[in-house]
């Protein structure tokens, strides 16, 4: 760069240019990270078992507030996350956020008795909970340790050219 005004427009053009591809590399990133943990917390199902359910997790992406969130409202899926009954109390979720801090695992104290419950073909099985599985938990672990690449990766495709 020299010193004139052409090239002081130059490098003011380019670094605007560069910000704008950056907060898209960002926007970029983040969505590819929320499909990516979607997708983890997908294998994290079927590896539990768990594959009745998991077409209710679902992820968006909000192009306005730029966040994206993996979520579900199936209590079958919300269940295996946390843990129920006396099973789940010995096997906790490991960091539950705090919409579940208040989460009780043998809420009608069954203990270990357990309970009878009906199931789909008509018949009755017993059980005494479910250990967490925390599948959610999981993946947003792996993510948050996959981020800093997802990050570099989309801020090359959108700004390489750049450097």
């Amino acid at each position: 760069m020299e010193l004139s005004k052409k090239s002081l427009e130059e490098a003011k053009n380019l670094l605007n240019r560069f910000a704008d591809f950056y907060e898209k590399g960002i926007d970029n990133a983040v969505r590819y990270a929320t499909e990516a943990m979607y997708k983890k917390v997908l294998e994290y199902c079927y590896a539990n078992g768990i594959y009745n359910h998991a077409n209710e997790v679902k992820w968006d992406y909000n192009e306005n507030t730029k966040v994206g969130r993996v979520w579900t409202t199936d209590i079958v899926l919300i269940l295996n996350e946390m843990g129920s009954g006396i099973v789940g109390a010995n096997k906790p979720h490991p960091n539950p956020n705090p919409a579940f801090k208040s989460w009780k695992y043998d809420v009608n104290e069954h203990g270990e008795k357990g309970w009878i419950y009906p199931k789909d073909d008509g018949t009755y099985g017993w059980t005494r909970g479910l250990p967490s599985r925390h599948m959610f938990f999981d993946a947003f672990n792996d993510i948050k340790d996959e981020i800093g690449n997802i990050v570099e990766v989309e801020l090359r495709k959108t700004a390489g050219d750049l450097y």
